[in-house]
């Protein structure tokens, strides 16, 4: 299978999943649902002893992280075939400058543009998102998308952060992420049978799985492009597929905080590992701590 890049959206997934593996120990069933995307959340998993079922709407990227469960010679060429790496690779560099990266003291002509930055902006989320997505971009969402960008450019080791990189345009040079390093790809290339992939709405699959049989669901940043009764929905749905002491994550890249009418049903946990994701960070971890029957 060739991934056609008209269809593949991401070739990875921007995303740092220290978070996820940090709780595998505390899980109380050892079994996962999580978005597939690039694969990468499944395949660390997977590598921590983690039955996965990997869900994705878009069939592209299910047949995506199938062909790297047989980890082809091929493999870090298909962590770079997708339409966001493609407009990453062209338009990070031209990011970077803007921002005057490393330096981060730009110039007159430079902060002029980059006070256009909103109206560019917009235009990205719409490429590498959709419409959706570009609908809920206001001047609150990406002033915060600007405030993340920064501070993670400021951080002392900016360059040695692989999700920051490629957000410039780079591929994954000196450092990789865990997963897609060599004794990462060791850990997981012989657990892959512990993956499961399914083309489908994940609220679907949430639907159809066993009452309290899930230890972890990661939905990414779906908040970002569900309304709020498909979100409310969606959490209903976990509620009642984790088991007691389960975890679900959340993602966002246009919010920095997350409420749900569920939330008593879930004790928020605190975020204490850093999140090298640059703009799209775990924004909130519920615990269950009530059976929804």
């Amino acid at each position: 299978m060739k991934p056609g890049r008209e269809r593949v959206v991401f070739g990875h997934m921007h995303e740092d999943h220290s978070i996820e593996l940090s709780l595998v120990n505390l899980l109380p069933v050892k079994r996962a649902l999580v978005i597939a995307s690039g694969g990468d959340l499944a395949f660390a998993l997977a590598g921590s002893n983690v039955d996965v079922t990997a869900v994705d709407s878009n069939p592209a990227q299910i047949e995506l992280v199938r062909e790297k469960m047989r980890c082809p010679d091929n493999l870090m060429t298909l962590c770079f075939c997708g339409r966001v790496d493609r407009l990453l690779r062209f338009g990070g560099p031209f990011l970077a400058w803007l921002l005057d990266w490393p330096r981060l003291r730009a110039g007159n002509l430079k902060l002029t543009l980059t006070n256009r930055f909103e109206e560019l902006l917009h235009l990205v989320i719409f490429l590498v998102h959709g419409t959706r997505a570009a609908k809920r971009v206001d001047r609150p969402a990406i002033r915060l998308i600007r405030r993340r960008l920064d501070k993670a450019m400021r951080q002392p080791n900016a360059e040695r952060n692989p999700l920051l990189q490629v957000l410039l345009g780079k591929r994954f040079e000196s450092v990789s992420p865990d997963v897609w390093s060599e004794q990462g790809i060791a850990k997981w290339r012989g657990e892959t049978a512990r993956i499961v992939l399914k083309a489908a709405d994940i609220g679907q699959v949430l639907s159809d799985t066993a009452g309290h049989s899930l230890g972890l669901i990661s939905v990414s940043n779906l908040p970002d492009v569900l309304d709020e009764d498909a979100w409310q929905l969606l959490v209903e749905r976990a509620a009642a597929a984790l088991a007691p002491g389960g975890y679900l994550i959340v993602r966002s890249m246009l919010r920095e905080t997350i409420e749900t009418k569920s939330d008593a049903n879930f004790s928020k946990e605190t975020v204490v590992l850093e999140d090298r994701s640059p703009i799209c960070p775990v924004i909130w971890i519920g615990r269950l701590t009530v059976s929804n029957n």
